[in-house]
């Protein structure tokens, strides 16, 4: 299977370097999403949280409260990060599948 065959006509030779940079910005896209889900960055325990991000903190005042709600945030966001990755991947390999097949049937030898 040629996709640039000096044969084919240049229509056909368009659409085979566009769907060629498809699939090859579709694998780059699954290849992070995968990188991303299998090594994601750590949660940080509340300690860690407090410290960083909300300084000194006496448990009397309502800022510990906003420090421990901006915490159970951090760590819903995350976890629709991760559900949003997850995805991605899927969102992903059907690009790649679709492309693939697209590729193939456009450019098959006709017995």
């Amino acid at each position: 299977m040629r996709l640039f065959d000096s044969k084919k006509d240049w229509i056909l030779k368009l659409t085979n370097l566009v769907l060629l940079v498809w699939l090859i910005s579709a694998i780059t896209f699954f290849h992070i999403a995968v990188v991303d889900i299998l090594m994601p960055e750590p949660l940080m325990e509340y300690n860690e949280y407090e410290l960083i991000n909300c300084g000194k903190v006496n448990e009397e005042t309502d800022l510990a409260k906003n420090c421990l709600d901006q915490y159970e945030n951090e760590k819903l966001y995350n976890r629709d990060l991760e559900r949003r990755q997850q995805k991605s991947i899927f969102t992903s390999f059907g690009n790649i599948v679709i492309v693939t097949l697209g590729i193939y049937l456009l450019n098959k030898e006709k017995k």
